[in-house]
C-alpha cells in the first residue's frame, strides 16, 4: 500500500521521540529534526509505505547527530531489561501442556517493544496478560496444521529485544529446520546479525540477513539466499507491523505475530488497538489474497 494517512502524523512524532531518545535536547534541532521529516514526507508522497519511510528518518537524524544515529546502546538497555523476565517465562512454558501455544504468546508479547509505533510500553504489563483474550489465536487451528506438514520454516525477525522471546518459538518449532533472517543494517531497534549472534539465536538455528534495509521487508532488496527461502519455505513465519505492512500483499500465505499498535494497523487487520495478533494471509490458486 501506499503510506497511509494516518501514517503521516504518527511518522512526525517519531522523529521527534527518537531524536529525544538519542539524546537531542536543543530545542532547535529537535524542531529543525521535525521539519525535516515534513519536507521528506511531502517530497515521497508515493513511498510504499511507513516501513519505507523509516530509512529516510535514519537519514534526517544522522544528518543531525553527525552521523551518530545508533540505537545500540538504547537496544542493550532494553535487552537488560526484558531478561528479568526470562526465567519467568521458562517457568510458564514448563508448566502448560500447549507448549507451542505458549511459545506463540510469548513470541507475540515480545513485540511490545517497539521504539517506533510504541516507545512507551509497559513489557510488565503485557507479559501479565499473555493468556488472556488480548491475545487472538483464531488462525492457531491453521498454523498447527501447516507445522506439521513443513520441513522448512523461515522465520522473519523484526526487533532486537524482542528476539529473546522468539527463541522460545523458534525452540517449539525445532526439530524442523528453522532459518532466522534479520534485517541487513540497523534500523531504529530491528534486529542484525551481529545481533542475533549477540543473543545466541546462531546456536538455536540459521540465521540470515533478509537484505532489507528498512523497518519491514523490502522484497525488492532482498538477497538470493533469502528470496529462495520466501519461494519454497514450506511454512512462512513474520514479527511485526513493519512485516505486516510489507508482506500483507505480497501473493504469499504468511503468519504474522505482531501487536496491534495504532490505528491504520488495525484497520488493515481488523483487530482492535492492543490486540496481540496470530494473523494468516492466506493466497488461493490464483495468488490473490483471501483475509
Amino acid at each position: 500500500m501506499l503510506i497511509s494517512p494516518g501514517c503521516i502524523p504518527c511518522m512526525v512524532k517519531q522523529s521527534y521521540t527518537l531524536s529525544r531518545l538519542l539524546g537531542v535536547e536543543d530545542k532547535n534541532v529537535q524542531s529543525q529534526i521535525i521539519y525535516d521529516t515534513i519536507n521528506s514526507l511531502s517530497e515521497n508522497k508515493d513511498i510504499q509505505s511507513a516501513p519505507h519511510f523509516s530509512i529516510k528518518l535514519k537519514s534526517i537524524l544522522a544528518d543531525h547527530l553527525n552521523g551518530n544515529s545508533s540505537f545500540q546502546n538504547i537496544k542493550e538497555k532494553n535487552r537488560l531489561s526484558a531478561e528479568k523476565y526470562i526465567k519467568y517465562l521458562e517457568t510458564m512454558i514448563e508448566n502448560v501442556n500447549d507448549k507451542l501455544e505458549m511459545a506463540i504468546r510469548i513470541s507475540i508479547t515480545g513485540n511490545t517493544i517497539d521504539l517506533g509505533a510504541n516507545p512507551n510500553y509497559n513489557l510488565e504489563k503485557e507479559i501479565n496478560t499473555i493468556t488472556s483474550d488480548l491475545i487472538n489465536l483464531a488462525a492457531l487451528g491453521n498454523f498447527k496444521e501447516d507445522f506439521k506438514k513443513a520441513n522448512r520454516i523461515l522465520f522473519i525477525a523484526d526487533n532486537y529485544e524482542e528476539a529473546l522471546f522468539d527463541k522460545f518459538l523458534i525452540k517449539q518449532l525445532q526439530p524442523k529446520e528453522v532459518v532466522y533472517a534479520v534485517r541487513s543494517n540497523e534500523i531504529l531497534n530491528d534486529i542484525t546479525l551481529p545481533d542475533a549472534k549477540n543473543l545466541g539465536i546462531d546456536k538455536l538455528c540459521k540465521v540470515i540477513e533478509s537484505g532489507s534495509r528498512i523497518s519491514g521487508t523490502d522484497l525488492n532488496e532482498g538477497t538470493p539466499e533469502f528470496l529462495e527461502l520466501y519461494k519454497n519455505a514450506d511454512m512462512i513465519i513474520a514479527k511485526g507491523q513493519g512485516n505486516f505492512e510489507t508482506l500483507l500483499n505480497s501473493g504469499k500465505s504468511i503468519y504474522f505475530l505482531f501487536k496491534v499498535k495504532c490505528e491504520v494497523i488495525s484497520e488493515l487487520c481488523g483487530f482492535p488497538v492492543g490486540t496481540g495478533v496470530l494473523y494468516l494471509n492466506k493466497k488461493n490458486e490464483d495468488n490473490s489474497i483471501l483475509n
